[in-house]
């Protein structure tokens, strides 16, 4: 095995060489915040140094809330986090992620840091519940949401432009000739998956589709059984298929593998979030593309600018969706 070196920390952390060696040796020439990072990072990465480093408490001490679930999903919300604690570390500040099991959702229990600590802003990533989001706000903490938002909760958030992303991936296998165009994704799981649907509908209105029942499935588990049978259950299937994320987008792909169909030839499939799913299926995925790192940053801005301008409106930061070509889309075939 490699050894971990000083270079490999500065690399995960985008910070040079000797802003590791300074925090390592706990020396002035760098702040608490980065030191804390550097040390979590040494001791992710396995690299050895002597534990005396002494930690100094900050006012500037800053929480990301996410369930245990948004926190496993590396590729997708992995790079959102990345690039949010390398954001609010450039700026001075130290931020703590802490985790949310599902138990204390059911019981509307906020982590108990979250209430003992005084903390100048919260983060709070994705879909939890909104009765917990609410219990989070109502610490009067400046707050901002990434990829959540909801009409009752009243803060900043920072979110993908879903349903005008929809309707331009809708729109891509429209121009390509499709006309019967499916649509998969449980649009109660997330307000971003419900206006994905919205923008799926409205391209096939815009263009005078209709949007079939049969094969628009809104309800389903994202896993390979749920979908599979499904799938088996429909009397028809169309040319096309829109899917909320690129998991489905990947399970949606394997089935039509299993069943022979040639893809793009007899079933085209175009996605949304640009995963390793996307990348790794074959043929790998059409998809629309969030610059998850962008969002990173524009949290950690918004959270910066919420601070200097406590008393002005909430703002809603919607980043644009970029459509990425790949082989599994192509023009609609007779067989």
């Amino acid at each position: 095995m490699k050894k971990v070196t000083m270079q490999d920390i500065a690399d995960a952390l985008q910070i040079s060489k000797n802003s590791v060696s300074q925090a390592l040796g706990n020396k002035n020439g760098v702040g608490e915040q980065t030191k804390r990072l550097v040390l979590q990072k040494a001791d992710e990465m396995g690299y050895q140094y002597k534990k005396d480093v002494v930690y100094t408490p900050t006012d500037n001490q800053f929480a990301l809330v996410a369930t245990e679930f948004a926190l496993s999903q590396k590729s997708f919300f992995g790079e959102i986090c990345l690039s949010l604690e390398q954001e609010m570390m450039a700026r001075g500040f130290y931020l703590t992620t802490l985790a949310v099991g599902p138990e204390a959702i059911a019981a509307n229990r906020l982590p108990r840091e979250l209430e003992e600590k005084n903390w100048r802003g919260i983060f709070i990533l994705s879909h939890i519940s909104d009765v917990f989001v609410k219990q989070i706000l109502e610490l009067g903490v400046p707050s901002v949401m990434i990829d959540h938002h909801d009409p009752h909760l009243r803060t900043d958030t920072i979110l993908s432009q879903n349903k005008d992303g929809a309707f331009v991936a809708v729109e891509h296998l429209i121009e390509l000739g499709h006309t019967r165009i499916g649509f998969v994704g449980d649009v109660d799981f997330s307000p971003s998956y419900e206006e994905r649907f919205e923008g799926y509908c409205k391209a096939m209105r815009h263009y005078k589709l209709p949007v079939n029942p049969h094969y628009t499935i809104t309800s389903i588990q994202e896993e390979q059984a749920a979908l599979f049978q499904a799938l088996e259950g429909l009397e028809e299937w169309p040319s096309a298929w829109f899917c909320v994320n690129s998991g489905l987008g990947f399970i949606l792909n394997s089935y039509f593998q299993s069943k022979g169909f040639a893809i793009p030839e007899q079933v085209s499939i175009v996605c949304f979030d640009n995963t390793e799913f996307a990348i790794l299926a074959q043929p790998p995925l059409t998809t629309m593309c969030t610059d998850l790192r962008f969002m990173g940053r524009k949290a950690a801005e918004t959270m910066e600018w919420r601070l200097r301008n406590p008393s002005a409106p909430i703002v809603n930061v919607a980043i644009g969706t970029e459509l990425v070509l790949r082989e599994s889309t192509g023009r609609l075939q007779d067989y």
